[in-house]
């Protein structure tokens, strides 16, 4: 395992212009020696920040994604503060927001390239394990922020908020594979619209709610 180093400095700068060179040439055709270059260090000083190329190309493509997600990150900060001061508007405004970028990154065309940066996070173990960490957290999050709109009579009581985030943030990030489908007919617009019909109490389905907890109970009989 790589001893910790502190943060910053030429550990950061390996790791910033690894970042570049992957959008530049991929990490297939990625060398240390460019690395080197970029970054102005010797391919010790590599070697003492990171294990492997392989462990240096997965935190460069880690930080890259944290940096995609940041505005992600964004909005949910203004939802739990929206929760906390019972803002409705914001609430939903924001959810809305935060959805419709997460299914438009991949939309037109992945330039990001997500399932490579996703396969490369994963060659390297103690990248992967960091990554599933940090990930955990933010589902929690999101799932708590989900579970906060029902006592508020904002979201849907009988909506699994769980399967309900995890299959959304699971589907953006696997609607690269659709990239330039013909049958990709969904956009970032109509799959919001659909996750507020799903998500948001409405007098529709406050009946639909009542009717399947009545049949629910029957079933139990």
């Amino acid at each position: 395992m790589t001893v910790a180093k502190e943060p910053g400095g030429t550990r950061q700068r390996i790791i910033e212009c690894t970042e570049q060179l992957l959008l530049e040439v991929g990490s297939n055709d990625l060398h240390l020696s460019q690395v080197a270059e970029r970054a102005q260090v010797g391919l010790q000083t590599i070697y003492y920040h990171f294990e492997s190329r392989t462990q240096l190309i997965a935190r460069a493509q880690a930080s890259a994604y944290l940096r995609l997600i940041a505005p992600l990150h964004g909005h949910l900060e203004i939802v739990e503060r929206a929760v906390v001061e019972r803002d409705e508007e914001t609430y939903w405004r924001v959810l809305g927001e935060n959805t419709a970028l997460s299914w438009s990154y991949a939309h037109n065309d992945d330039k990001w390239q997500t399932t490579t940066l996703l396969s490369d996070i994963w060659a390297d173990d103690d990248t992967r394990e960091e990554f599933r960490a940090n990930l955990d957290v933010q589902v929690a999050r999101w799932v708590a922020v989900i579970e906060a709109g029902k006592p508020l009579g904002w979201v849907r009581p009988d909506l699994d908020a769980y399967a309900l985030v995890t299959t959304c943030w699971a589907g953006s990030i696997g609607q690269a594979i659709f990239v330039n489908s013909k049958n990709n007919h969904y956009s970032p617009e109509s799959i919001n619209a659909f996750f507020l019909s799903v998500t948001r109490m409405t007098p529709e389905n406050v009946d639909d709610s009542k009717e399947m907890r009545v049949r629910a109970g029957e079933a139990n009989l």
